[in-house]
């Protein structure tokens, strides 16, 4: 290996500064963007890597991504023997961090609060050139690996995206998947990965982006400190030559397999992300839409006329010329090929007429105002930048608005005309199978000892598994039995490490100080804060109107309501509210979510949008015209969500998982998805009315704003559009409190099975009711047991010893669905491969067990409470995530002053405390397994 390291050469050089970022290059030639931004306490750290799945080839596909997992596995200096390994240290300070990879680069990225900024950079500089790069850490990460591309599998739009890109392009390396083909990512060695890791692993081959709350000067200090001194490459970065050639007619594919709906995609090819034609491209991008997108032409032909379930048109900018892709999944009982026609159309009118101006003129504000929202979040500002790094420069990033605003009605024309030909296109079908449709499905108790195993796997059995699922089966066979005893306890061996950063006393902060809490006239919250600096705000709007204020009339009306809410009020139509969503930088749609007590609606927005945001909502929530012909597009819509989830190993797995924890008569029993269906066709728009009539009013509702705002005008805002609204046949507030029905937990631990055909990867969940509630004075405890069990799937207990040590999934994590008021589950969910089903369950258990007879560790509990103070700030680094705390704790009662006690609360925790809690709420024993998936009898 070359020499790691080198004397600094000499000090930073400033290359430039363009709107806010500078660019610097270290005398190793590592270039370095900064940028300030001092509107939360919290940094972002990214580094980007210009290596992917492009720079690979037959043999070692997959080999960019499965490198991604092995940086995580620690250095001479800093690993998981030390107690000091990158995640063991970022745990402790509640930071955010993974890392993606992608066509054209690998990213690492960190959110953390300010003060630990330096240690981020320490980190990334330490396994940019010192990775241990052990066998035996490749080998238990292999299946990790795996099981992540399994999990792919078993969704049908990643199969037909894996396999159009295999179609369009022959000879590029677009052609091979970013996780890579399985048998690569089985057979690929150490060696191999040690080698691309000493080829593309240089200063001179990566960008370092640093935003946040910091100044420039020190921020580039300390990264001139740490990666200052590792030398340059010492041969140069092998650069991609291969170009695809021109496309010379038409290729076709089908996909038959077990599903659920059929889907259409169509790819063209066209240019890379840096030549001038690309712009134009991505007009044509957002004038097509998808189905957030309601004033978008693919919605409009294909979601409003009742063909499709879901329609997309995607664009992504790569290095080199890639693909445009538009998509649609068929509702039931319409011909695909009508589907396919009515796309071809709409983007064969794309070269012959021009498209409006207001089409036009509404994409471009689209595009501007995203751009500012995105600045205002310094987390979401430094992966755009890092994704312009990757596909061209940052400067393609900071003209990208300017550029775009260029385009004209004659460039979508002429791109149009020159790309979107039927000799450039590749047109791909996925086909559910008839005789393995997702209605199919068994279920019964699981035996683990009689679980999958090769000798189940017989072609002609009733249960015959196809091919690609039997690799995944067969290609793990030793692991098929239980684990003996001796494995058992060297899994379970457990090394306490002291934790190396501690909080030693709570930060004070002035939150109930600085927000304004007025009731108005009708009863209606209203919560002010004030955020400078960033030109927007995040809004948030809470009623007490969810699930369990309509429970038990059939089909999930108060859900229904909520979707139905935006299409279409007294003073605006469906139309007119997606075209002032886009032209305010929100193309996804007005967000409204129902869950089990609350309707809310929230968004991020630019301050000049406000007022023009509170008249729609207001008359959306006061006004809805809940219309007919709309409420029947919705029950087909929900039609298709329904089939989809019959096929989805994850839903299944949920939905007898209700079924078996509670009665029938219980707010979180779920009906199975063949019921809920049938129940479609009794909600009528009366039914909704009169849930509007009966919940829908301001002594119900929380308005918070939080952002760059005069408080005095954001309160006469609401007050002019919110105030005079009354609602004589509401509920009383005093009617709308909670009484969830205490569920007895099972009385042993008991096993079911769901099989669906043909799915590469298990979902599993094992969950029992539990009683915590976020008013239970152990609440913190019990959150910080449970953190430390599985909050995480790479640091907590169950990812430590399941996924790390053992490899037998990709996550594994443990949570409260719920702890407004009690009583929803506390679960564990994993997915696995089918061979591993035996092992996954016992060893889970296993853990839980142990786990629970030792309880905290004390290092643990240290490490957990650095974990939630720190988060907790870096979860606040934006003004719509205050504004989601702060109406969250208003509905809960706790209000405003709770998040000034929040360090308090961790800090006075004990390990007897912890363990109490523990011990209280969660009962692995006495709990229900649900495994779904391509289990054998």
């Amino acid at each position: 290996m070359a020499k790691a390291s080198v004397e600094k050469a000499g000090m930073p050089k400033k290359i430039s500064e363009q709107k806010g970022v500078s660019e610097f290059r270290l005398a190793n030639n590592l270039k370095v963007l900064i940028s300030e931004n001092h509107s939360a306490p919290v940094a972002t750290l990214l580094v980007i890597y210009k290596v992917g799945s492009r720079n690979e080839g037959v043999g070692y596909t997959g080999a960019t991504h499965f490198l991604e997992h092995m940086l995580f596995k620690g250095t001479a200096e800093h690993n998981a023997e030390k107690g000091n390994s990158l995640d063991d240290l970022l745990t402790q300070i509640g930071a955010y961090w993974n890392a993606t990879t992608w066509f054209d680069r690998t990213s690492y990225y960190e959110v953390v609060p300010t003060e630990f900024f330096e240690l981020c950079v320490k980190l990334e500089a330490d396994r940019m050139r010192n990775l241990r790069l052990r066998q035996e850490d490749h080998d238990s990460e292999m299946s990790v690996v795996r099981n992540e591309l399994e999990r792919g599998e078993n969704q049908p739009e990643e199969a037909l995206e894996k396999e159009l890109y295999a179609i369009a392009f022959r000879e590029h390396p677009y052609h091979h998947p970013t996780i890579g083909w399985r048998s690569d990512v089985e057979g690929v060695p150490m060696d191999r990965l040690r080698e691309f890791y000493n080829t593309f692993y240089w200063p001179d081959n990566a960008t370092v982006i640093a935003l946040g709350d910091f100044k420039t000067e020190e921020a580039l200090s300390v990264i001139d400190k740490y990666f200052g001194a590792i030398a340059s490459a010492p041969s140069p970065i092998p650069q991609v030559y291969t170009v695809e050639p021109p496309q010379e007619g038409e290729r076709r594919f089908e996909i038959t397999r077990a599903g659920d709906m059929v889907r259409v995609w169509l790819g063209y090819h066209v240019p890379e992300a840096a030549h001038p034609d690309n712009y134009a491209v991505s007009a044509v991008r957002q004038i097509l839409g998808s189905t957030y997108e309601r004033s978008s032409r693919l919605y409009k032909a294909l979601i409003d006329t009742s063909l499709a379930a879901d329609v997309f048109a995607r664009h992504d900018d790569l290095r080199d010329p890639g693909l445009l892709m538009v998509g649609a999944m068929v509702n039931p009982d319409i011909d695909p090929q009508k589907v396919e026609d009515i796309l071809l159309n709409e983007i064969a009118r794309l070269a012959k007429e021009p498209v409006s101006d207001e089409e036009l003129a509404r994409i471009k504000a689209s595009n501007r105002k995203g751009t500012i929202l995105a600045k205002a979040d310094p987390s979401s500002l430094a992966f755009m930048l890092g994704e312009a790094e990757s596909r061209a420069d940052f400067t393609w990033l900071l003209n990208y608005d300017d550029n775009f605003d260029k385009v004209t009605k004659d460039d979508i024309m002429r791109v149009a005309r020159t790309y979107f030909k039927r000799s450039n296109r590749t047109v791909g079908y996925f086909y559910p199978k008839d005789e393995l449709s997702p209605e199919a499905y068994e279920e019964g108790d699981l035996e683990i000892d009689s679980a999958i195993t090769d000798s189940d796997i017989n072609e002609g059995d009733e249960e015959y598994v196809p091919a690609y699922v039997q690799g995944a089966i067969g290609a793990d066979g030793e692991k098929n039995g239980l684990y003996s005893d001796s494995e058992l306890k060297d899994l379970l061996t457990w090394q306490s490490t002291p934790v190396t950063i501690k909080f030693e006393k709570a930060k004070e902060s002035d939150y109930l100080s600085k927000v304004k809490r007025v009731v108005l006239k009708n009863g209606l919250t209203l919560l002010l804060m004030n955020n400078p600096g960033t030109e927007s705000l995040g809004i948030a709007i809470n009623l007490r109107a969810g699930r369990y204020f309509t429970h038990g009339e059939p089909g999930s009306p108060s859900e229904m309501l909520g979707d139905l809410l935006s299409r279409g009020s007294k003073n605006f139509d469906k139309l007119k509210i997606a075209e002032n969503l886009e032209e305010m930088g929100i193309p996804g749609g007005l967000e409204v979510y129902v869950d089990n007590y609350r309707v809310g609606i929230g968004t991020h927005l630019a301050v000049e949008d406000l007022p023009i945001y509170l008249d729609m909502v207001s008359d959306l929530l006061i006004n809805p015209l809940l219309p007919v012909d709309e409420l029947e597009k919705l029950k087909i819509e929900w039609n298709a969500r329904y089939v989809e989830s019959k096929n989805s190993t994850k839903s299944m797995a949920w939905n007898k998982l209700r079924q078996a924890l509670y009665s029938e008569d219980h707010p979180f029993y779920d009906e199975d998805f063949d019921k809920q269906l049938k129940d479609l066709a009794q909600i009528d728009r009366q039914k909704l009315v009169d849930i509007h009539s009966r919940l829908y009013d301001p002594a119900s509702m929380i308005v918070t704003i939080v952002g760059d705002i005069d408080l005095d005008k954001a309160h006469k805002l609401v007050e002019e559009r919110l105030g005079a609204w009354t609602n004589a046949k509401a509920m009383a507030t005093a009617e709308r409190s909670v009484h969830i029905p205490e569920t007895a937990l099972p009385k042993n631990f008991q096993e079911i099975a769901v099989y669906l055909p043909e799915k590469s990867s298990l979902d599993i969940v094992l969950a029992h009711p539990c009683q915590v509630t976020r008013a239970s004075s152990d609440f913190y405890a019990t959150r910080i047991a449970n953190a430390a069990l599985g909050q995480d799937t790479i640091t907590s207990r169950l990812g430590q010893v399941v996924r790390d040590r053992a490899g037998l999934t990709y996550g594994i994590y443990s949570g409260f669905s719920d702890t407004a008021f009690g009583g929803a589950p506390w679960s564990v969910t994993l997915t696995t491969n089918p061979a591993n089903l035996k092992r996954a369950v016992q060893l889970t258990r296993a853990t839980l067990k142990d786990f629970m007879e030792r309880g905290i560790d004390v290092n643990d509990l240290e490490k957990e409470r650095g974990r939630a103070l720190g988060s907790f700030k870096v979860g606040l680094s934006s003004s719509l995530g205050i504004a989601r705390v702060l109406t969250e704790f208003e509905f809960l009662g706790l209000g405003a002053a709770e998040l000034d006690h929040i360090s308090e609360r961790y800090l006075t925790l004990t390990k007897e405390k912890v363990d109490q809690a523990l011990r209280k709420y969660i009962h692995p024993d006495n709990a229900v397994l649900v495994a779904s998936g391509t289990i054998s009898k």
